[in-house]
């Protein structure tokens, strides 16, 4: 209980860590990383259809590309002779737009990696649709922030409502009907699972909250809930941070004396569509660089001096050759656990039951135990 309650309270949380953190860079100065990343997450396009009022695709100033089928190959036979288990399709863009998504999908489970995909839901088609369920991808989360076309215009501009709905619904459908069925942490189940993720912002009131799960919670296996950061400096829009009753300039003077290191350095690879690799979720500019794929190997651009450096910068600290991770809130108040707890909260008041726990393990088709921790 006390465990639960120190990680759920972000401020305390990341005290610890903090602390923690200084007394490790003394004697691990880039601290301990495992031997490969844990995961690869690829962004298939850095296009994408919609103009989130919190999301720096709007100002990004990489050109939109599409990722090349072979350079992907490459990197999936690398993960299987590396046993990295765990992929997910998105980053920054809209995976959908990619031409050849289902293919991309197809050839990661083909070699039985564990594949998530995130998406909009905008442009999936009844075909689409079908070829994504018979690529037998683990997990579809859809990105969505309210059931009121409204809010929907203020938040997720191009977003139409009816249009989701009929695409999740088919989705749904297909899935129910013509899944792989296969064991998992919550007995035999058809995939994918499906996820909805909603970023918080003022406009999700309590009734729109309501509206949200009673429209979403017939199609989704589970919700997840978290607030929009600016990470790596893109700009935010101030109505989309989290209110608070601590002014927001004194708010971020005090998270930043005990900011934790970023989680990435030490966890996962990012496969940008033009073959950047980076090592951040939100490198709209890709600022956060340490290589290029395939002209490096995994191995390489884990183990090497930009990444090195990178981890030293975050556990020190000291973030002067690592200006775009100085200012990243994500680092200040994104707490994973306290968006857990937060989400089940939401989902108890509205009387809502997740059928699949979608926090899994690394690899749920290899470990039965689910596990929030990672």
């Amino acid at each position: 209980m006390l465990r639960d309650f120190v990680r759920g309270n972000t401020l305390l949380q990341r005290t610890i860590v903090h602390l923690r953190s200084v007394r490790l860079a003394k004697r691990h100065p880039e601290g301990q990383p495992p031997p490969l990343p844990r995961r690869i997450i690829v962004e298939p396009t850095n296009a994408c259809n919609l103009a989130c009022s919190y999301c720096g695709n709007r100002v990004m100033k990489r050109p939109r590309t599409y990722l090349d089928l072979g350079v992907y190959g490459e990197l999936l036979g690398q993960m299987v002779e590396l046993e990295i288990p765990r992929l997910t399709l998105h980053t920054i863009g809209e995976p959908t737009l990619h031409p050849e998504i289902v293919r991309m999908l197809e050839m990661a489970t083909e070699r039985e990696r564990c594949v998530t995909m995130s998406t909009n839901g905008t442009l999936l088609t009844e075909d689409l649709s079908r070829g994504i369920v018979r690529a037998r991808p683990d997990l579809v989360n859809f990105s969505v922030d309210a059931a009121d076309s409204d809010v929907l215009e203020r938040t997720r501009p191009g977003q139409r409502l009816d249009v989701l709905l009929e695409n999740m619904r088919a989705m749904r459908r297909i899935r129910d009907e013509e899944g792989e069925v296969r064991d998992s942490p919550w007995g035999p189940v058809r995939l994918p699972t499906m996820t909805v993720n909603c970023v918080l912002t003022h406009h999700f009131t309590r009734e729109v909250e309501r509206r949200f799960f009673e429209t979403f919670a017939p199609l989704a296996d589970d919700f997840l809930f978290h607030r929009p950061n600016n990470h790596v400096s893109y700009p935010v829009d101030h109505p989309f941070h989290q209110r608070t009753l601590m002014p927001r300039r004194l708010r971020v003077s005090l998270y930043r004396r005990v900011r934790m290191p970023c989680v990435y350095p030490w966890d996962a690879l990012f496969l940008l569509s033009d073959g950047t690799v980076s090592a951040c979720r939100f490198d709209f500019h890709a600022g956060v660089a340490v290589g290029h794929f395939p002209e490096m190997s995994i191995p390489e651009l884990w183990g090497g001096e930009a990444m090195r450096s990178l981890r030293r910068a975050h556990l020190a600290f000291d973030y002067r050759e690592w200006e775009q991770c100085r200012s990243c809130t994500a680092t200040f108040f994104e707490n994973r656990h306290e968006h857990r707890a937060h989400s089940r909260r939401l989902m108890r008041r509205n009387g809502v039951v997740p059928s699949r726990d979608s926090w899994l393990p690394l690899d749920p088709r290899r470990t039965m135990t689910a596990s929030p921790d990672e």
